[in-house]
């Protein structure tokens, strides 16, 4: 959302309103359960009792609420600061008597020490949390350790390049853990193909040289149009 909505890096700039309203579009485009990043709840315990009310009438599945303070920073980048853990057990305790429907609560973790993760994450699924997280995990003991000591349902976040070794869904699932996220690969994968190819374009001023990389304009509109019957259950008045 930070990058894609804003064109901002990922250390706390975007709002709950930006989150919440781009949640709802993209919950309306799909018919699948969406996950939604909310980083630290937006502030204190009464924005984190909105947060959750935003998310819910925006139709989340899922929120992760992380334990980062401001400026926060991507959960694979170093030098992260967190909350004292019981300020943040405060706001989760909001947050799940936030709840009006059953959408799920991610409790996250930043925290860089694992002994100190493995201790909030437990805490969290003892309050009540549903799943928990501990971002950033650097390698396979550190996974392994994870999935032995920590026995509530387990969310495991992966990113291209960040620091968590890139297992298969399979490999996580024999280990014990719950649900696989990867992070920002549709962005990524995005963001190259528009580098590249846009390159070529401003090189050749000619729309033929990026053809094998495009699809024509009757196969998007098909999918568009395709997408939004399957969605409204009427064919667009043309």
């Amino acid at each position: 959302a930070a990058a894609s909505h804003l064109g901002n890096p990922d250390i706390g700039l975007t709002t709950l309103t930006e989150t919440a309203r781009l949640t709802r579009n993209v919950v309306n485009a799909l018919n699948i359960p969406v996950v939604v990043d909310a980083d630290n709840g937006y502030g204190n315990e009464d924005n984190v009792m909105r947060t959750v009310d935003e998310l819910e009438h925006a139709g989340a599945a899922a929120m992760i609420m992380e334990d980062q303070i401001l400026p926060k920073r991507c959960g694979h980048a170093s030098k992260k600061e967190i909350l004292p853990l019981d300020r943040y057990m405060r706001k989760l305790e909001y947050a799940l008597k936030a709840r009006r429907t059953p959408m799920v609560i991610v409790a996250r973790t930043d925290a860089m020490d694992l002994d100190e993760a493995i201790h909030r994450v437990k805490t969290f699924a003892k309050a009540g949390a549903d799943v928990v997280l501990i971002d950033g995990l650097s390698s396979l003991d550190a996974i392994k350790r994870v999935a032995d000591e920590v026995e509530a349902p387990k969310l495991i976040n992966l990113i291209y390049g960040g620091k968590t070794p890139l297992l298969s869904a399979p490999e996580f699932e024999k280990l014990g853990f719950k649900i696989v996220l990867y992070s920002t690969p549709a962005l990524y994968v995005a963001h190259k193909a528009v580098r590249e190819w846009m390159q070529t374009l401003k090189r050749t001023r000619d729309l033929n040289s990026i053809s094998d990389a495009s699809v024509t304009f009757k196969d998007f509109q098909s999918f568009i149009e395709e997408n939004y019957i399957r969605r409204t259950g009427h064919k667009p008045v043309l």
